[in-house]
């Protein structure tokens, strides 16, 4: 892998934001924690807020980040179990495999976890999708350290009987990192992703569309289009880059003219499954499922209030898009996808605690062939 083109379509599973989290971050300073019933009935549960703070703020100065380890190892046992099961053909990790791809020693960590002492790595193909935390943007040493692990493009098509998987680097679009100028981001996006109208030649990305005459097209990025999480104001931050409302509309606008009926991403530290309803000629009505698979063990975020969910509607409504929400899930999961000549089937599987019950179907679906 990716290697192909291939001879039959495939079954394989997504999951996403598998990284590590920093204690400090996500238990001493987070609000929630310090207005809780059980911090008003015992006082004395600050002591141990304020232990997670000292210990915490020591680990992320040494930048040892290794919290919520058993939600990782809960997450890694459930796909590797699926994987085996299901027979799948590989695994699409979403991005974020690490805390922070610069240093060495978070890669070691992965590799210790999945490889080492595991053999998801050894057993089944895995590919990952860059992620803001990998740090592919960084020529010194993210880049470098994501190499050493895996020799994956960062742009490739894999290509099936029924269907085409287009692996897309997002952190062009979305450089969160602020690691490129906003010219060369603007350079690679039209190089990349969507030529401007005074591009000589179409991008990367147009082409392999434009060559794709399969039933199925799959777009597949780190940074979701469409979401309702923490991160949906990303793309309205100038200094992530240039005129990220005006890309995101033009890529949008390519994924509508070919036909790309699915875009899978995760960024958002849940599950969310959204729509994108557009027409084609004033014709029928299209969709785009986008699904955002970011529950593989990262300390999970929560939902945003119903007004919140309201205003961003109404945002994407503003920009000319026919957004709905389907599903927004605060839940660990991963995502079973299985392709055929007429469909794809995609269920979601929450992974929990539970001996009796590990898992539970929270959303099952097809899209048919159009």
């Amino acid at each position: 892998m990716p290697d192909g083109p291939y001879l039959k379509n495939p079954t394989f599973i997504i999951y996403g934001d598998i990284r590590p989290g920093y204690r400090v971050l996500e238990k001493f300073l987070k609000r929630k924690n310090w207005y809780t019933r059980k911090m008003l009935l015992f006082p004395f549960y600050e002591f141990y807020l304020a232990g997670n703070g000292l210990i915490g703020g020591i680990n992320y100065l040494r930048k040892k980040s290794n919290y919520n380890y058993d939600k990782r190892i809960m997450i890694r046992d459930a796909v590797y179990s699926e994987a085996r099961k299901s027979q799948v053909d590989f695994i699409l990790n979403m991005g974020d495999l690490v805390n922070d791809g610069r240093y060495p020693d978070h890669w070691r960590r992965f590799l210790v976890d999945n490889k080492i002492k595991h053999p998801l790595l050894n057993e089944i193909p895995y590919i990952p999708i860059f992620g803001s935390h990998e740090y592919p943007n960084d020529k010194t040493y993210g880049i470098k350290n994501l190499n050493a692990v895996f020799k994956y493009p960062r742009f490739f098509v894999m290509e099936f009987p029924d269907a085409d998987l287009f692996v897309i680097d997002s952190n062009i679009i979305i450089d969160n990192k602020q690691l490129i100028d906003d010219e060369t981001q603007d350079k690679l996006f039209d190089r990349w992703i969507v030529s401007n109208e005074e591009s000589k030649e179409p991008s990367w990305l147009e082409n392999k569309l434009a060559a794709s005459n399969k039933a199925f097209k799959i777009g597949s990025m780190h940074h979701p289009p469409i979401s309702f999480g923490e991160h949906h104001k990303d793309w309205e931050r100038e200094y992530y880059g240039r005129d990220l409302p005006e890309k995101r509309k033009r890529l949008l606008k390519l994924f509508q003219k070919y036909g790309v009926q699915i875009v899978l991403s995760s960024h958002e530290h849940l599950y969310e499954h959204n729509i994108l309803r557009y027409t084609k000629d004033g014709n029928n009505i299209n969709e785009i499922h986008i699904i955002i698979s970011g529950g593989g063990g990262v300390p999970l975020r929560d939902k945003m209030d119903p007004e919140v969910i309201q205003e961003y509607l109404e945002y994407f409504r503003n920009e000319g898009l026919d957004v709905i929400q389907v599903k927004n899930e605060i839940i660990y999961h991963y995502c079973l996808i299985s392709i055929n000549a007429d469909q794809i089937k995609i269920d979601v599987n929450e992974v929990t605690k539970e001996t009796e019950k590990p898992l539970g179907l929270k959303e099952s679906f097809v899209v048919h062939k159009q």
